[in-house]
């Protein structure tokens, strides 16, 4: 007997397994239910293409490739496929997982928006496209006739910043294609999508337009949409019930997510928390200062496969409080326990859905949507033509086309309901709209503390509380008073808020908070493991240097671990540690000695930096400066440098082995080698 996907879930199924069985049988009914369209590829296997390429065949229009990690890369992708119809150019988004080579042969204009993951690598979906695009013996000229755009995001703490966008941009020139437009360049470390907007408005679509045979035009000035046509572009609908099995299935919405997030989504597993202890000797839990060790049971968990210093991406969840204002403004506060469901609606298409369903309202809310986080400016173009009150909606128009101006807000760290009572009193939204309009909520990855060789059922992290102080929204709205904005709801805002108006707000991170203050044994969280670069050479001969500060001592804890099980049968281990105060936040310093004195060592050095026990200051890079000549004499010898903390202190790292190896090039040959190895946030 056939099932659908939420029958399995209902079965107890993690939602990473229904999916995949899901999946399965969702193959096995694609030709009766109208499957989407395909090409053949030269092995004579088939590869579907996008659904919105069905209009145009491959050779003509504009097509936006995306390598995206965390839906950066995606959301710019699907957001010049938007602004496209303004310059009459008809657009296909490509997820780079569904590249194929024969179909992208065929293409006469692109645009690719390429993230870089980790030390230089292209993202999970773009990997094949990377082989292929480096690939030995590939035909000379065989994308002659192509124009392309490139646009590459990064962060500039990184040693190969943007490396993925930069190969793609010269890799298809190689290959014979036309350049038609300057690559791009977004920081993650800055503003990423101030260089997005200035690198596409210095003159994107007038070098597209002509690449395209098309004669010079001006933008037409479409305005804001009504909210009668921005609900008919959403094609799906909510269905509500008290039981999972009064909801409707419609079996032309699939599984799989809907774009990079949701993908997430259906692969993750829930796993239980079975240890959350302190790690700080004085925690001050009001002041941000609590670091906690948190531990998740993976042994029921097949499809979570992982090794020591691998990444575990958590979903964080939303705090009660926040869920229910949300559930009350939408007018489901009464259904939080009722499950819901998707159905198609102003298509007859197949449709992914955009998070696992059926599920409950309350988790629809608590995890698969952000409500914490002030909507990024594409979503509030979205939201905008819900406002029903004219002068709000104005407002809010005008701010979504003023790109600094909308910055004040997110740099002031409002969130969305901030966003809902500044400019959506008005509006009229229901859930079904609310949860296909709002960001998804991502996942954050956390360096695994733990060693796969000592327990590969149990995986280790670690977290310090994020806190920042940050501008009272009454100080954000006077500083866009001072660029000649008012909001019409400013002052019911600011006299809703009362005295905290005034008052800084305290940002606290929504997944470290969660796992510091409102996680405890028991619990059971969305995970994933993701690999990571650091691997130990398997050598046990071969000199390993660590080097971390704070909570980038993780991979380090799993690494020493792991030496432990190796009964300290390497020869040279050096650990670099940093903290303030080696009685306040020296976390595993029970452990990390036990290492260094077991018999025979496990740790053979370490080497700490309390930078707050002495009137000057001492970070990592002092003493790895003091250590130079043994350090030097190590990397000499083969040794590995592992590093991990964050982008700042990586940098002063990277500096300073500039200087022991007496030149830069020496410092990149080891990562070439990759016996140089950075993990940074």
């Amino acid at each position: 007997m056939r099932k659908d996907v939420s029958d399995l879930v209902q079965l107890g199924l993690g939602l990473g397994a229904a999916a995949v069985v899901a999946g399965i049988l969702w193959k096995l009914k694609r030709r009766s239910e109208g499957a989407q369209p395909s090409v053949t590829k030269k092995d004579g296997g088939r590869r579907e293409v996008p659904r919105s390429a069905a209009s145009q065949g491959p050779s003509q229009g504009l097509w936006i490739y995306f390598g995206s990690q965390m839906g950066t890369a995606e959301g710019f992708a699907r957001e010049l496929e938007e602004e496209a119809s303004k310059f009459d150019i008809e657009a296909t988004v490509v997820d780079m997982e569904d590249f194929d080579p024969d179909t992208f042969l065929e293409h006469k204009a692109v645009v690719m928006v390429m993230a870089t993951y980790g030390e230089g690598d292209p993202t999970d979906n773009a990997v094949e496209f990377y082989k292929w695009i480096h690939e030995d013996g590939r035909e000379e000229g065989c994308l002659k006739g192509m124009s392309f755009a490139v646009m590459g995001l990064g962060n500039r703490q990184y040693v190969n910043f943007n490396m993925v966008g930069k190969e793609v941009d010269k890799q298809l020139e190689v290959l014979g294609a036309s350049r038609v437009y300057e690559r791009g360049e977004g920081d993650d470390d800055q503003n990423i999508e101030e260089d997005f907007e200035q690198w596409k408005e210095n003159g994107l679509w007038p070098a597209l337009r002509k690449a395209l045979g098309k004669e010079e035009n001006q933008a037409k000035d479409e305005g804001l949409e009504s909210a009668e046509a921005a609900l008919q572009r959403l094609t799906l609908q909510v269905k509500m019930a008290e039981s999972a099995r009064g909801l409707p299935v419609d079996p032309l919405v699939q599984v799989g997510g809907a774009d990079i997030i949701g993908k997430w989504y259906f692969q993750a597993s829930q796993a239980s928390v079975v240890a959350c202890e302190e790690l700080r000797q004085k925690p001050d839990i009001d002041g941000g200062k609590t670091t906690k060790h948190l531990e998740f049971d993976v042994k029921q968990l097949p499809g979570v496969s992982w090794r020591t210093a691998d990444n575990l991406e958590v979903l964080p969840q939303n705090p009660d409080g926040v869920v229910e204002w949300f559930a009350d403004r939408l007018k489901v506060k009464d259904q939080l326990e009722h499950h819901m469901t998707f159905v198609r609606t102003n298509t007859s298409k197949p449709v992914k859905k955009p998070f696992p369903a059926p599920c409950k309202v309350q988790i629809a809310l608590s995890i698969y949507c952000d409500l914490c986080t002030f909507p990024q400016r594409n979503t509030a173009k979205r939201f905008a033509p819900l406002v029903q009150d004219a002068a709000d909606r104005e407002a809010l128009f005008g701010l979504v086309q003023d790109r600094e101006a909308y910055q004040v807000l997110v740099d002031g760290r409002l969130t969305l309901r901030d966003f809902f009572e500044l400019f959506m009193p008005s509006a009229d939204i229901d859930l079904s709209a609310f949860v296909q309009l709002c960001q998804r909520q991502k996942n954050r990855p956390y360096t695994i503390a733990s060693s796969s060789k000592e327990d590969s059922t149990r995986i280790g992290i670690c977290v310090s509380m994020v806190q920042e102080n940050h501008k009272s929204p009454e100080a954000v709205l006077k500083e866009l008073g001072a660029r000649g904005i008012t909001l019409p709801q400013e002052s019911a805002y600011l006299q809703r808020l009362g005295e905290t108006a005034s008052a800084p707000r305290r940002f606290r991170g929504l997944c470290s908070e969660m796992l510091c203050l409102r996680t405890s044994k028991g619990e059971k969280l969305w995970i994933a493991a993701r690999a990571s670069t650091f691997r130990l050479p398997k050598r046990t001969t071969t000199p390993i240097i660590m080097l971390g500060a704070g909570t980038g001592l993780a991979p380090f804890r799993g690494f020493v671990r792991e030496f432990m099980v190796e009964k300290g049968s390497r020869s040279k281990t050096v650990l670099f540690f940093g903290c303030t105060k080696s009685d306040e936040d020296f976390i595993y310093k029970e452990e990390l000695d036990q290492a260094t004195k077991a018999d025979p060592p496990a740790l053979k050095e370490m080497i700490t930096a309390f930078s707050r026990e002495q009137k000057e200051k001492i970070y990592v890079q002092h003493r790895l400066r003091e250590k130079s000549g043994d350090v030097k004499q190590m990397i000499d010898n083969g040794g590995y440098i592992f590093v991990c903390g964050a982008t700042s202190m990586g940098k002063q790292v990277r500096d300073e082995l500039e200087k022991i190896l007496g030149s830069a090039d020496y410092l990149e040959r080891l990562k070439t080698e990759q016996r140089y190895v950075e993990e940074l946030w």
